[in-house]
Parts: C-alpha cells; structure tokens; sequence
C-alpha cells in the first residue's frame, strides 16, 4: 500500500465519512422522537427500546459479518450503493408507518442498508489511506460520523420545540439524502484494487474457509469485541432511549437533558481523533483502551450518582471520550488479521457492538415497564436499573486489563517490514 495521501483518496473516503454520518443519524434520531413515536404508534418503553435498538441492532449486527463477504465480493461502490438506496428506501416507508410492525419492518430495512455505512468507511480507509495513519483516520471519520447523534440530540430537539417539525417529516427528509448519496457515490467513488493495475491474487476457498474459523477461534478478536461493546453501550442506550427522561427525574430540563446527550457526543467526536493519534505516535493499544475503560466506569457513576448540572456536563463528556476507545479496538482487530480479512473482522466486531446492544437495551425496558406498573418510577428505580450500565462497562475494564495483548500497532498475522535507517 502506497504511503501518500492521494486527492481521490480524501474524495472517497469523504463520501464514505458522509454516508457513515447519514446512517449515525438514521440510527439515533428516533431517540429524539421518543414520546412522539410511542404516541403515534400506542406503544410502550419496552416496546420502543426494541424498535429503536433492538430490531437495529440485531438486523446490524448479524448481517455484519455477511457484509464483509459482501463488499469483499463486489467492492466498495457497489457496496455503498446498495445501502444508499436501502436506506432512502427505508426512511420512506418509516415516515408512513402507521402501525408498529410496519414500523419495525422498516427500521429492520434502514438497519440492513446502514450496515453497510461503517464497514464500507472502515474499507476506504485500509484501501485508500497510509496504513501508519490507519488508527487517526478511524479517529476522524468517527469525530465527522458524530455530527449525526450531535445534531440529533439538542439542536434537533430545539428545532422540533420551536417550529413544530414532526417524526415524519424528519424522515421524508432524511429519504432525499439518501438518494442525493447514492449519485455521489455512483459519479466519484471508485474502487482503489481496480484502478491500482496492480496483479490480482485469487484466493482458494479453503483459505477463505479456514479465516473465518480463526476469526471466530481468535480469543484477542473475542475480547476487542467485548471491549468495544462495553465502551460503547452506555452512550448508544443514553441517547436513543431513556437518558431524557433519567435526566428529567435529575431535575434537568428536557432541553438542557437533551443537550447533556450532545455534549456526550461532542466528548465522543473529540476523543475519536485524539485517542487515535495517541495511540499512533506512542504505538499503544491496549494502554489506550484501558484507560478508557477506567474514565468510563468513573463517569456512568458520576452520571447515576452525582447531583450538580455542571457535574453532569462533565461526566457525560467524559463518557463521550470513554466511549471513542471502541475506535481504537477497530485498529486493534485488524492487526489481528490478514489485509483482506479486514471487513469480516470489522464486521464481527460491530457485530457484537450492536447485538450486545439489542440485548441490553430490551432487558432495561421491560425492568422500567415493571417499574411502571408498581407505580411512579423514582430516580432509585432508574439507578438500580441503570446498574447495567455499570456493569457492562467495568467488564469492559477489567477484560482490556488482564486479558487484552498489546500489538504495539503491528500486525499480529503479517510480517512487519523494516525501514532500513
């Protein structure tokens, strides 16, 4: 792979960066519609969290690993092609649902064609980018990605207040950038291994084969993706569902609540880079995941426990960089694996992400539906229940600790080549 930054380069992984955003967004923006789609649906907490998360992420997470045979198969345009227009395709059919399992049919839809977002965006850059920068690219897609959830949060809320935009509306709108992406994609994206005219090597079936039992026999692959999965659960569940109404019981305005789950984010968008480049120069992995993981245990607590806004403000910051170490475990997976494995270990790292996410979320729906029935859920209530939140992360913590290797940013499974002095 070619060291230079190339200009065609930056366009690709430009359009891919956007799409990535498009498809954030699409993900979180019904959090910021909670009450409204709960209304207009007549359903309830626990059914909302698997519309949101759940049928999400599940559909996100299985068809990951599928995915990367996918693109792997046909490249890289028509990979974001195809999403792009699943995704517009989509977000039409969810502005005209009616009815839940219309609903939740269509946020299967919009989760299969974002899927492709990430993966797609993680390619671009092991196919297009200086391999040394690999970690700081991830980091600065990430931070561009996070404009999606930042915008969803409070500048959408304060939006929604002040000039009546409705759910509907939202995702009509969303539609058309979904097709404005698929012509951008279609005129400028091009894949790097067909214009290289470099020799194409065919792999035999059987390595393919044998690759993929490593992948799933591979114990580092198995803790990066549990790492990742812990950092990233409490922002992700905070922000598409009862963060709002945790903080409301706080005695925070919905408006600065909703805003507490922007600056989270903007935690998140800043951390992405700044870890990355960190781990590049000083060629630390695991140093770098695990201290995420302690910043993160500190900050759920002081979210669930501490009672000063301005605490607050800090610890949901704090989670945001906290939880910008899963892109550090994204580097880390693929220094795990052969070059042309990258996307099907990508895959099953956000496999996990998102199921492990479609698992949690459901399960502090139905403790909060419970709670409901008893009567008024207190803020002891959402504490305890939230403990899951802890949990998650300190299991996080402690794998990064005691079981995750350190790579020293060198390929685990290909010979590191030497510059002679």
């Amino acid at each position: 792979m070619d060291n230079k930054l190339q200009s065609k380069g930056f366009l690709v992984w430009g359009i891919c960066v956007l799409f990535f955003l498009y498809a954030f967004f699409l993900r979180t923006v019904i959090g910021t519609y909670q009450h409204p789609v709960m209304q207009d649906l007549d359903i309830t907490s626990f059914q909302f969290s698997l519309l949101s998360t759940t049928t999400f992420g599940l559909i996100y997470g299985f068809i990951l690993i599928p995915i990367g045979f996918f693109i792997d198969y046909i490249g890289l345009k028509k990979s974001l092609i195809v999403g792009a227009l699943v995704c517009a395709i989509a977000s039409i059919g969810f502005a005209y649902s009616y009815n839940y399992p219309t609903a939740v049919f269509y946020r299967m839809l919009m989760a299969f064609g974002a899927s492709f977002a990430f993966l797609c965006l993680l390619v671009s850059i092991y196919d297009w980018m200086p391999r040394r920068y690999s970690a700081l690219f991830i980091g600065l897609s990430q931070l561009i990605g996070t404009l999606g959830p930042m915008i969803a949060a409070g500048p959408l809320e304060s939006m929604s207040e002040s000039q009546s935009i409705n759910w509907r509306f939202v995702f009509l709108s969303l539609s058309s950038i979904g097709f404005a992406l698929f012509f951008l994609i279609f005129l400028f994206v091009d894949n790097n291994q067909e214009k290289s005219g470099k020799n194409i090597i065919l792999r035999k079936p059987g390595k393919l084969i044998s690759s993929l039992k490593r992948l799933f026999t591979n114990t580092q692959a198995i803790y990066i993706t549990l790492i990742s999965a812990g950092l990233y659960f409490s922002i992700e569940y905070l922000s598409e569902n009862e963060g709002r109404d945790f903080l409301l019981l706080r005695g925070i305005s919905l408006n600065s609540a909703s805003y507490m789950i922007t600056i989270s984010w903007i935690g998140y968008a800043i951390g992405c880079p700044l870890l990355g480049f960190l781990s590049d120069i000083f060629e630390r992995r695991k140093t770098i995941i695990s201290l995420s993981a302690a910043l993160g245990l500190a900050s759920i607590i002081a979210i669930l426990y501490l009672p000063e806004e301005l605490t607050l403000q800090v610890a949901f910051f704090a989670l945001g960089i906290s939880a910008a170490g899963q892109s550090i475990c994204f580097a880390t997976m693929a220094e795990q694996f052969k070059t042309q494995f990258t996307a099907i270990a990508f895959g099953f790292n956000n496999a996990v992400i998102a199921i492990i996410a479609a698992i949690n979320a459901p399960a502090i729906g139905l403790l909060l539906d419970r709670s409901k029935q008893a009567g008024a859920v207190s803020l002891g209530d959402y504490q305890l229940i939230f403990s899951i939140l802890i949990i998650t992360i300190l299991a996080a913590l402690l794998i990064s600790v005691f079981l995750l290797k350190e790579t020293y940013c060198k390929s685990a499974a290909e010979f590191t080549v030497l510059k002679p002095k």
